[in-house]
């Protein structure tokens, strides 16, 4: 592994330790979505999606511990912000934490994904490694359309629920950088020799985003 720069690594381990916390965040919470589920084939999708949550957070660890860091230490700082978030966007019923669990997790996994080009290239892997499988995905579209076909008028509300889930998810990842320095640092470059992100490739990045994020709105049949 490539030696870091005490502030580049000390940025490094805020990124891993952050998406190390929305991991296993994410685990607890797909698998109460999974109790809640009486198909079978649903109940399976959620259940694989929060064990392939729990191992991306082993993976993260793994490599903070590599760093030289302490995975709990580095989690530490962002469980506020977390649990804030996810009392915010509480889902009221299956239907939700579904959406919730196939906007909420896509959007947080494009965020963190965008945000690996700017550290070193073993870090990077290990964040682009992270997300659960297509096919568990795809069951959760069906599952969601499947629920709107037998109740049209969940269509407009789960539409308004995916919206609001963007703007919290982006709220709260905008929050957190701006709160940490050396992240913020490892961002713009400025605690390594890679070139950092210009705020043209931020707004760039946004509307990457945006894009993606509509694109999962419609596959839910829903109007971003």
């Amino acid at each position: 592994m490539p030696e870091l720069g005490d502030r580049e690594r000390e940025g490094t381990i805020e990124l891993l330790g952050v998406i190390a916390y929305g991991s296993i965040s994410g685990f607890t919470r797909m698998a109460a979505d999974s109790e809640m589920a009486r198909d079978l084939v649903l109940k399976r999708a959620l259940a694989s999606m929060a064990v392939r949550e729990f191992q991306s957070h082993e993976q993260l660890c793994d490599h903070i511990v590599a760093l030289g860091g302490d995975p709990v230490a580095a989690m530490a700082p962002f469980e506020d912000a977390f649990e804030a978030y996810h009392a915010r966007t509480r889902p009221r019923d299956l239907l939700e934490g579904m959406v919730k669990a196939y906007i909420g997790d896509g959007i947080a996994r494009d965020f963190f994904v965008e945000i690996s080009r700017y550290v070193d290239p073993a870090a990077r892997a290990v964040i682009e490694q992270t997300g659960g499988l297509q096919a568990d995905r795809d069951t959760i579209v069906a599952a969601v359309r499947r629920g709107i076909r037998e109740d049209p008028r969940r269509g407009g509300p789960l539409a308004l629920w995916g919206r609001r889930l963007m703007g919290e998810a982006l709220t709260q990842g905008q929050v957190v950088a701006a709160q940490r320095e050396a992240l913020s640092e490892l961002v713009l470059g400025l605690s390594h020799d890679r070139p950092g992100a210009t705020l043209e490739e931020v707004g760039e990045l946004m509307q990457r985003l945006t894009d993606r994020h509509q694109q999962r709105m419609a596959r839910l049949g829903m109007s971003a």
